[in-house]
């Protein structure tokens, strides 16, 4: 039977360095993307990461049991990384911007790279606290709870910023790609 993280992290809290681990190879990669997310840069991103866990390892005996292990190690990653926004201007660098492509023939690539290019960027243009909600809850699969536990806010105000990204989203993406709009929109209606 698996490990929770929550087990883990109650291991890690009594000096376990093989939990640790465990919870390492579990997060490093995940959160890793939820930092480029945030930051848009790969670099900062792994610098965030290995901070974020280093606080995991220091501050593990501090956590609370109650809560959400994987809450609580992303809201770590969430405040370092909006720490580091604040000391910087944000801006959306689309040269420095990696891209993965996996479609199988030249045409598909470029479709698949046009829409994730219109998604990447409308996903950075939303304002931070809704782009941070919508990482968290569609692109790392946690909970309404975990999200609103890692952000510190109520559900109810977690659900308000995700009807607004996700309204946003639907404006960016209606203007910048028309077309990709309208064989999303027949698809929802089918």
């Amino acid at each position: 039977m698996a490990e929770s993280d929550n087990d883990l992290l109650g291991l890690v809290a009594n000096g376990d360095r093989a939990a640790f681990d465990r919870l390492v190879l579990r997060h490093r990669g995940p959160l890793s993307a939820f930092a480029h997310r945030l930051l848009g840069n790969r670099s900062e991103a792994e610098e965030i990461v290995q901070e974020c866990l280093t606080r995991v390892w220091s501050n593990a005996p501090r956590w609370d049991p109650e809560g959400s292990a994987k809450a609580w190690i992303y809201r770590i990653a969430h405040n370092l990384s909006v720490d580091r926004l604040r000391v910087r201007r944000p801006t959306v660098d689309i040269e420095s911007r990696e891209f993965e492509d996996d479609s199988p023939t030249p045409e598909q690539a470029l479709t698949i790279k046009r829409e994730n290019l219109s998604v990447r960027d409308a996903v950075a243009a939303l304002p931070e606290r809704q782009r941070i909600a919508i990482s968290l809850f569609h692109l790392k699969d946690m909970t309404a709870d975990e999200v609103a536990n890692t952000m510190e806010i109520s559900v109810d105000a977690l659900e308000s910023l995700l009807r607004r990204a996700r309204a946003k989203l639907k404006d960016i993406v209606r203007q910048e790609q028309p077309e990709a709009y309208a064989r999303t929109a027949a698809g929802e209606r089918r």
